[in-house]
């Protein structure tokens, strides 16, 4: 217990808790607007253990890197693994890592039953809920999200850089929700933890066409989850343990093994005259980092899913490139898009909150420079996302069989969809700036997605950053018009509001390089 304390005193006054309280929240808030319809009051209680596994499956991967990231992030940053081992055992750090995470997770999962339950007494739903269906929802949704917590502390324990970690995360909030829609691949959501939402779900859905009629049953499901679940628990408690057990007091890194590589079967070259960089350095701050995998992976699995989607529901969709759109904009936007820039804009910041370079930045280059050079940047990897998605866009099309032209109004989606990225960029280069963590700008970014999203729903369309990002896109309705006046000033609104917040909290705080 001693150990366990040590570890709650490491996390105090680091915001760990209120993490999981705004992801508990927004799920509070979704299942609220989601049941409150009278039509669903005689079936509610199914319906919430219908819904909350795809809401867990989005959120809960994402929300247990962040935990883990703040868990093992302290002892990166001050490279103190060494001075640990020299007052307590290395099992003792390993499982009171462990025993802390796991606390953490059975709080939260303890919070989101009883969220749920008040959710539907709330409302009124008919009836009493089924002890045993929430239950065994309980005890599910804890056992998986604590295999998705050792996942992601291991991926910590091994990349001193977190950008690792926080996009395993969210390609994991993909996987999961692409995961969701494939009953017919047991075996996959089997292999894959992030499946296990989907693989362990025993309510289905039976829906009407012809009538429109909704209802709920149970199912029963097969033993092979359950047993695929506990067989990676105990994967990841052995194996985080031997990769812990062996890992460098200075931390687990793979440079010697480049070095050793290097250097095996060549001559030591001779020195060279220093060059200086051609590239800006903020471009230099982003070469060969783990921010291009998620650059790469989360607009093609989305893409993925959206064309599968599109050929799956030919008979209610049109076969036309609007159609196809949809599908591929609609989850990006609101739940992978702000997170995926959230990477970029922490990244951005992170070598000055590591290190001392806020003493050399600040020496020569005023802070009206510094905050735009980092917004331009962000902007620019944005940018390049958009052009990604806009070609896979293309590409899924032909493969799907559309034969229309590719509509001209593809630049324009695209040109509006960046113009609100710019007013994310801006926003989570503000919050970048003023958390140094590294992940929880990117919970807040996941968060503020589905927040755009419930705007959006509501026809506020510009009063939120993320959703500008989404209206701009025509991620809804393609066919929407879109009022450019309104959308532009919003834009021009948050741009300059929290690039001027900025700027002015460079001017007026302190320097602070460790935390």
């Amino acid at each position: 217990m001693n150990y366990l304390s040590i570890e709650l005193k490491k996390t105090k006054r680091r915001g760990i808790w209120l993490v999981l309280a705004a992801f508990l929240l927004v799920i509070g808030a979704w299942m609220t607007y989601s049941l409150k319809d009278d039509r669903y009051l005689d079936f509610g209680w199914m319906m919430i253990l219908y819904d909350a596994p795809l809401l867990n499956a989005i959120l809960i991967p994402t929300a247990a890197a962040v935990f883990a990231s703040r868990i093992i992030d302290m002892e990166h940053k001050g490279n103190t693994w060494k001075l640990l081992e020299t007052m307590q055992s290395k099992a003792a750090i390993y499982f009171s890592k462990i025993l802390y995470g796991f606390i953490g997770i059975l709080i939260f999962c303890i919070s989101e039953l009883l969220l749920l339950l008040l959710i539907g007494a709330g409302i009124g739903f008919h009836g009493m809920p089924d002890a045993w269906a929430y239950l065994l929802f309980f005890v599910q949704t804890l056992v998986i999200t604590f295999n998705l917590f050792l996942l992601q502390m291991i991926v910590s324990l091994v990349f001193h850089n977190q950008a690792a970690a926080l996009c395993t995360g969210l390609c994991g909030s993909m996987a999961g929700l692409f995961l969701m829609y494939m009953p017919q691949w047991p075996l996959l959501r089997y292999i894959i933890p992030w499946g296990h939402y989907g693989a362990s779900m025993f309510v289905g859905m039976d829906w009407s066409k012809e009538t429109r009629i909704m209802g709920f049953y149970y199912f029963y499901q097969e033993n092979s989850a359950a047993f695929f679940i506990i067989g990676w628990l105990a994967y990841l408690l052995i194996g985080g343990w031997l990769i812990f057990e062996h890992m460098d007091t200075d931390g687990y890194s793979f440079s010697n093994f480049r070095i050793a590589f290097s250097r095996a079967g060549r001559k030591t070259p001779p020195a060279k005259a220093v060059k200086i960089p051609v590239l800006p350095v903020e471009m230099l701050k982003v070469k060969r980092t783990p921010i291009w995998l998620a650059f790469i992976l989360l607009p093609s699995i989305s893409a993925f899913i959206g064309t599968f989607n599109y050929l799956s529901n030919l008979d209610v969709l049109q076969s036309t490139w609007h159609s196809l759109w949809t599908q591929h904009s609609l989850f990006f936007c609101y739940f992978f898009l702000p997170p995926l820039i959230g990477v970029y804009a922490s990244y951005l910041w992170r070598l000055e909150h590591n290190g001392v370079n806020w003493n050399m930045v600040m020496v020569n280059t005023p802070a009206w420079r510094i905050v735009f050079n980092k917004v331009a940047m962000c902007s620019a990897i944005t940018f390049l996302t958009l052009a990604w998605l806009g070609f896979l866009f293309i590409v899924c099309g032909k493969y799907a069989g559309i034969t229309e032209p590719i509509p001209t109004e593809l630049i324009d989606w695209l040109a509006c969809g960046f113009a609100g990225g710019i007013a994310v960029c801006t926003i989570q280069c503000f919050l970048s700036l003023i958390i140094r963590s590294f992940a929880v700008p990117i919970g807040i970014a996941l968060l503020g997605g589905i927040a755009g999203l419930m705007v959006t729903a509501k026809g506020w369309f510009y009063i939120l950053p993320y959703s500008l990002l989404s209206v701009g896109m025509r991620a809804n309705n393609p066919e929407r018009a879109l009022d450019r006046t309104a959308f532009g000033v919003s834009c021009v609104l948050f741009i300059t509001g929290f690039y001027l917040l900025s700027v002015w909290y460079i001017r007026r705080h302190d320097v602070r390089t460790q935390e």
